[in-house]
């Protein structure tokens, strides 16, 4: 487990937003997956935990290690399962491209198909969590990302909006917003040292620096 990866984040205003954003794109390229015209992709994440919900009683308990498996499917329909291993702000990330096939039998715990992947760690470790602690999917977080990229340092910086939360298990079930409209969720990530403009650009201003789980957030939402 390589933890080189630092990330923060932080909860603006739309007012904040449209600054920064101005300031990213005369230094950073916006990413890849982003549509020419909306500068987002949306993402669809189904986030995983056992029957004890383990994941959300570690983050409330103030843990500052935690590891969790998710679903995370793109707007074109591209989908990875994904482990992610955090211990403060420092975090390391195994993720691997699954097909369609893969990707139901994954959220349906259809072992026949499950079993002809193990060759796969990561589908390996997935299945033994599955098997033995009861790990099934428990969470549908839904939202739209705008994302600005830059060469050194591996900078990843991100504008999540639109946020909403959804049960697994409750289909019919109105999605539960987890911001109010004029908020949104900025998440700065690197590796190694942070070029000296961009943290001039982030961690200059008086951002509101937060612990933020957008599992645990999803979870405290749809039980009030």
């Amino acid at each position: 487990m390589d933890l080189t990866r630092a990330e923060h984040k932080f909860l603006i205003t739309t007012d904040e937003y449209v600054k920064l954003r101005f300031q990213l794109r005369q230094s950073m390229s916006l990413d890849v997956h982003a549509d020419a015209h909306t500068s987002e992709y949306h993402l669809h994440s189904v986030y995983f935990d056992d029957q004890y919900d383990s994941r959300v009683f570690e983050k409330a308990d103030g843990l500052e290690y935690h590891q969790k498996f998710r679903l995370r499917t793109y707007g074109n329909g591209a989908t990875r399962l994904e482990f992610k291993t955090k211990i403060g702000s420092m975090t390391s990330k195994q993720d691997v491209w699954v097909d369609e096939e893969l990707h139901q039998a994954i959220l349906t715990a259809k072992y026949d198909v499950l079993y002809r992947y193990l060759h796969e760690p990561l589908i390996e470790h997935l299945v033994v969590g599955m098997k033995l602690d009861d790990l099934k999917p428990a969470l549908i977080i839904d939202y739209d990302r705008e994302a600005y990229v830059h060469k050194e340092g591996d900078v990843r910086i991100t504008f999540d909006k639109n946020l909403t939360a959804r049960r697994v298990d409750q289909v019919e079930a109105f999605d539960r917003r987890l911001f109010e409209p004029k908020f949104m969720m900025l998440e700065v990530k690197y590796t190694g040292l942070l070029p000296d403009f961009i943290r001039t650009l982030v961690f200059h201003k008086n951002h509101q620096p937060v612990a933020y789980s957008k599992y645990y957030a999803g979870w405290v939402a749809l039980i009030h």
